[in-house]
Protein backbone atom coordinates (compact mmCIF):
# COMPACT_ATOMS: atom_id res chain seq x y z
CA UNK A 1 0.00 0.00 0.00
CA UNK A 2 1.40 3.28 -1.16
CA UNK A 3 0.04 5.20 1.81
CA UNK A 4 1.86 2.99 4.36
CA UNK A 5 5.04 3.68 2.59
CA UNK A 6 4.65 7.06 3.06
CA UNK A 7 5.03 6.68 6.70
CA UNK A 8 7.05 3.61 7.07
CA UNK A 9 9.67 6.06 4.64
CA UNK A 10 9.88 8.92 6.44
CA UNK A 11 12.43 10.31 7.97
CA UNK A 12 11.55 9.60 11.48
CA UNK A 13 12.65 7.43 14.54
CA UNK A 14 10.63 3.84 14.51
CA UNK A 15 8.73 5.78 17.74
CA UNK A 16 7.80 8.77 15.82
CA UNK A 17 6.85 6.08 12.89
CA UNK A 18 4.49 3.96 15.18
CA UNK A 19 2.79 6.94 16.43
CA UNK A 20 2.00 8.20 12.76
CA UNK A 21 1.25 5.09 11.83
CA UNK A 22 -0.86 4.28 14.76
CA UNK A 23 -2.78 7.98 14.06
CA UNK A 24 -3.09 6.92 10.30
CA UNK A 25 -5.07 3.69 11.45
CA UNK A 26 -7.26 5.14 13.90
CA UNK A 27 -8.37 8.28 11.18
CA UNK A 28 -8.79 5.82 8.11
CA UNK A 29 -10.78 3.88 10.23
CA UNK A 30 -13.25 7.04 11.62
CA UNK A 31 -13.38 8.27 7.84
CA UNK A 32 -12.87 5.30 4.96
CA UNK A 33 -17.02 4.44 5.11
CA UNK A 34 -17.01 8.32 3.53
CA UNK A 35 -15.00 6.80 0.76
CA UNK A 36 -15.92 4.80 -2.49
CA UNK A 37 -13.91 2.02 -2.71
CA UNK A 38 -12.33 3.36 -6.57
CA UNK A 39 -11.01 6.30 -4.02
CA UNK A 40 -9.42 4.39 -0.72
CA UNK A 41 -5.95 4.82 -2.35
CA UNK A 42 -5.98 8.38 -3.48
CA UNK A 43 -7.49 9.29 0.06
CA UNK A 44 -5.26 6.84 1.85
CA UNK A 45 -2.03 8.07 0.07
CA UNK A 46 -3.56 11.89 1.01
CA UNK A 47 -4.10 10.75 5.09
CA UNK A 48 -0.56 9.48 5.00
CA UNK A 49 0.61 12.63 3.86
CA UNK A 50 -1.10 14.79 6.09
CA UNK A 51 0.11 13.10 9.11
CA UNK A 52 3.68 12.46 7.93
CA UNK A 53 3.54 17.01 7.58
CA UNK A 54 2.24 17.02 11.06
CA UNK A 55 4.56 14.96 12.37
CA UNK A 56 7.14 17.22 11.73
CA UNK A 57 5.74 19.53 14.75
CA UNK A 58 3.69 16.59 16.69
CA UNK A 59 5.71 13.58 16.82
CA UNK A 60 4.57 12.03 19.87
CA UNK A 61 0.57 12.83 20.09
CA UNK A 62 -1.71 10.29 18.03
CA UNK A 63 -4.49 12.54 19.05
CA UNK A 64 -2.66 16.06 17.65
CA UNK A 65 -1.80 13.51 14.66
CA UNK A 66 -5.42 12.22 13.84
CA UNK A 67 -6.62 15.57 14.36
CA UNK A 68 -4.62 17.33 12.05
CA UNK A 69 -5.20 14.29 9.68
CA UNK A 70 -8.62 14.82 9.72
CA UNK A 71 -8.55 18.67 9.37
CA UNK A 72 -6.60 17.85 6.20
CA UNK A 73 -8.60 15.49 4.63
CA UNK A 74 -11.88 18.04 5.34
CA UNK A 75 -9.79 20.62 3.36
CA UNK A 76 -9.43 18.37 0.54
CA UNK A 77 -12.48 16.19 0.29
CA UNK A 78 -14.79 18.92 1.32
CA UNK A 79 -17.42 16.74 -0.29
CA UNK A 80 -16.87 13.70 1.46
CA UNK A 81 -16.41 15.07 5.42
CA UNK A 82 -18.01 18.47 5.10
CA UNK A 83 -17.23 20.43 8.31
CA UNK A 84 -15.96 18.17 10.85
CA UNK A 85 -18.10 17.86 14.25
CA UNK A 86 -15.14 18.11 16.67
CA UNK A 87 -13.83 21.76 15.05
CA UNK A 88 -15.47 24.92 16.99
CA UNK A 89 -16.82 27.04 14.09
CA UNK A 90 -14.29 30.03 13.92
CA UNK A 91 -16.24 32.57 15.70
CA UNK A 92 -15.92 30.42 18.88
CA UNK A 93 -12.26 30.43 18.58
CA UNK A 94 -11.71 34.28 19.28
CA UNK A 95 -14.01 34.16 22.08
Amino acid sequence: MRARRIIEGSAFGPEVIRVASEAFEATWKEIADRFDPSLHDEARQSLATAIISATRENSGDVELLRGAGLRAMARDFPDKLGPLSNDKPREAENE
